[in-house]
């Protein structure tokens, strides 16, 4: 009489291996789905880089126009003129009145003047001396009040209404900016 042990041993190897390719389908085919998501993130990120990219290119555009009709404003109203000065570190510091980071709390700058959001900013008055007014892109016309430890060379401090508006300034970064001269100076 014949063993009907090799028989089922060879069933037993058919029935692993088809296991085995079934647990390695599976797992492909999770890799596969797994490599088409992060196909479509990437697709997705590469769309939001190109709008992005579009969008700056249009606010150079825009702010260069600005810039233009600014100077061609000035140029037409007074005798002021433009002078460029390069490009500028700027980040931004509040104008709260007590102790902490941005500053001693009392409320007045380096030369004297009252902090004033909208129009102060911090510089090193080797680059741009105190009564400066400059013009920032993106930002706006502001006079250098003050200074800061931090701030030399060609940096930039503008001051801003609150502290949690100096930490999310959408203005942190590079910016053009442009020494407005002229006029009623002696």
């Amino acid at each position: 009489m014949r063993s009907k042990r090799p028989f089922r041993s060879l069933i037993v190897c058919v029935s692993c291996a088809m296991v085995g390719c079934i647990l390695a389908s599976t797992a492909y085919s999770r890799r596969v789905d797994e490599l088409e998501i992060e196909r479509d993130i990437y697709a997705s990120r590469f769309q939001n880089w190109q709008t992005r990219a579009i969008d700056a290119e249009e606010n150079v555009s825009r702010l260069q126009t600005d810039v233009d009709n600014l100077t061609t404003e000035l140029a037409a109203q007074t005798d002021l003129t433009l002078t460029y000065a390069g490009s500028f570190s700027c980040t931004a510091y509040c104008a709260e009145e007590y102790v902490h980071i941005c500053g001693e709390g009392h409320g007045i700058t380096s030369s004297g003047a009252k902090v004033q959001p909208g129009v102060t900013v911090a510089a090193d008055t080797s680059v741009l001396p105190y009564g400066t007014v400059i013009y920032i892109e993106g930002v706006g016309l502001r006079v250098v009040q003050d200074t800061g430890s931090a701030v030399k060379g060609n940096k930039l401090d503008v001051v801003v209404n609150t502290h949690a508006e100096a930490l999310s300034w959408s203005g942190w970064g590079s910016h053009r900016v442009w020494i407005i001269s002229g006029g009623d100076e002696p």
